[in-house]
Formats: C-alpha cells, sequence, structure tokens
C-alpha cells in the first residue's frame, strides 16, 4: 500500500525531469540528443504489470515503449537521450520504473 502512496509523487517528479530536459534541448543551439532503441529486460508478476510498464514509460518524455519481445520478457523502448549510456538508461527504467511497479501489488491480479 505504502508504495501506491509513494509512486505518484516519484512519477510526477519523473515527468518534470523528462520535460525540462526536453525544454533545454529545444531551446539549445546544439541539442543533445543521443537517440537510441533499448531492450529492456523485465521480470513482472503480470500482464497488468507489464502493461502499467510500457505505459508509464510512454507516458513519460524523452522516452516511448515500442514492443514487446521474447514472450513478454523484454520490453524495447525508444530514448532520446539514452545513446550515450545505453545500460545506464536500462538500468533507470529497471532499478526506477519496473522495480516500482512489481512492488504494486494489485487486488484483481494473482501474484506468483
Amino acid at each position: 500500500m505504502k508504495a501506491l502512496l509513494i509512486f505518484p509523487f516519484f512519477y510526477i517528479y519523473e515527468i518534470a525531469l523528462g520535460a525540462l530536459r526536453i525544454a533545454k534541448d529545444v531551446l539549445s543551439p546544439e541539442p543533445k540528443l543521443r537517440p537510441v532503441l533499448l531492450r529492456v529486460p523485465i521480470d513482472l508478476p503480470s500482464d497488468v504489470h507489464r502493461l502499467a510498464l510500457a505505459a508509464l514509460v510512454s507516458m513519460t518524455p524523452g522516452t516511448l515503449s515500442v514492443d514487446e519481445a521474447d514472450d513478454g520478457r523484454t520490453l524495447l523502448v525508444h530514448s532520446l537521450y539514452g545513446g550515450d549510456d545505453p545500460e545506464g538508461e536500462i538500468r533507470h527504467i529497471l532499478d526506477h520504473y519496473a522495480a516500482r511497479v512489481a512492488s504494486i501489488r494489485l487486488p484483481f491480479v494473482r501474484h506468483a
């Protein structure tokens, strides 16, 4: 329950950071875009959790969920800024998004 209460504040912060980064880039004479397509390995307890992760990634400025691969074990993500450090971007998605989504227990979802 605590994770569910804290999550909106975390996510609003992530949206604000992403929006500011893009705004700075748009106003800059030399954009720092380094687009990349990432293969993010995911291990979430249900289809609903995978859907939530994909939606959250897509709603965050600078990232977009493109597809699922390997029977839902990999999320393909387009990132505007992940090209310099793709592994770091994947770690950020796993540590900040996937871990928080996995910690939310949904009453209508059967957990393993």
